[in-house]
């Protein structure tokens, strides 16, 4: 990234700031009300020079200029001031959630995704804990009839999955406790990343258990310890989208789209780098988002992490929205890790 001078960093962030307020390209004139002590004369010759550069651009031909991505990239690394989350905005979050303490994880990040939405005014976005580092603790198997089974598996984290399978034979009980037995004594203390790798060779020969049992078992563990990311996905404020000038029709469209499939949403989100992260426009390889920002940050329940977020326009107060997701990661694994 091309280094900037002092006076290019300081027109650089006040543009940014005016643009980001405004939403309208900033001229050299209003910039030079802002006590830099520089001619506008002067700022619109930096203002080309930023633009040369690749930082700012320039919509139409008698406009001012407006941030490229370039330009907030630059922002965001170099420039960006994290604003302080007041108290009181810190106390109405934490009460909006937690009263879900007590209840499924799903509910609390459902609400995190809606208190995230309606503060930021943007869309808010909450994905569960993702399992694949998880390690397994065990699992619990019940009869609900003579050819359903419920099964319970168990992560060490606390977390709980349950499912009902289908059997065409029968099955008694000593039989099942010895096959449960087995699946624990073989898989527990792994996580599910090693077990859906390797469940079939660790299975094999074992000198108890139902044999038909532990073949299904092995034979479905991709499903069993597949912890859907659509499932636990939670959105909330896509009406916001319809308040943003920053998007036309067009691209609101394919926008919308895009979330409504949440597959790629769930992907993007799955693949987060750990810790705060932001992506900006061209960064995206998905088109749908080359208008939009997105701004994670990682919470941790055990030994499995899950993501919260923001996605809006590129025109986002990044200053002050960061902390508002750091601050939603820290309150989401603190109730998850005491409930």
């Amino acid at each position: 990234m091309t280094e900037l001078t002092s006076r290019e960093k300081a027109i650089l962030d006040i543009l940014i700031g005016i643009y980001v307020a405004t939403g309208e390209p900033v001229g050299s004139r209003t910039i030079s009300k802002m006590d830099l002590g520089l001619s506008a004369a002067t700022i619109r010759n930096s203002m080309a020079d930023l633009e040369e550069k690749g930082y700012l651009r320039q919509p139409h031909t008698s406009a001012g200029r407006v941030p490229s991505d370039k330009g907030y990239r630059y922002y965001v690394d170099m420039l960006m001031n994290l604003e302080e989350l007041a108290e009181a905005v810190q106390r109405s979050i934490r009460n909006s959630v937690e009263r879900l303490r007590a209840g499924n994880t799903d509910g609390l990040l459902e609400q995190v995704s809606k208190v995230l939405a309606d503060v930021s005014h943007n869309l808010g976005i909450a994905l569960g804990p993702q399992f694949a580092q998880g390690i397994f603790e065990r699992l619990e198997v019940f009869k609900l009839s003579e050819s359903k089974l419920l099964m319970v598996l168990s992560i060490r984290s606390g977390l709980i999955k349950t499912m009902v399978v289908e059997i065409n034979w029968a099955i008694e009980d000593a039989e099942l406790e010895a096959t449960q037995r087995v699946v624990n004594e073989r898989l527990s203390g792994l996580t599910v990343g090693e077990i859906m790798a390797s469940v079939k060779e660790r299975l094999e020969f074992a000198s108890s258990g139902s044999p038909k049992l532990l073949r299904l078992f092995a034979n479905s563990a991709d499903y069993m310890f597949r912890f859907s990311s659509l499932s636990d996905l939670h959105m909330d404020g896509t009406r916001n989208f319809f308040d943003q000038p920053d998007f036309s029709n067009e691209r609101l469209a394919g926008l919308i789209g895009m979330l409504e499939a949440r597959e790629q949403v769930a992907y993007l989100l799955s693949d987060r780098t750990p810790g705060t992260f932001i992506t900006i426009g061209d960064e995206h390889e998905s088109p749908e988002l080359k208008n939009c920002s997105l701004l994670t940050s990682t919470y941790s329940v055990g030994n499995v992490s899950g993501v919260i977020g923001i996605i809006g326009p590129t025109r986002l107060p990044y200053g002050r929205l960061v902390p508002l997701v750091q601050y939603m990661a820290n309150l989401t694994e603190e109730i998850l890790a005491h409930r």
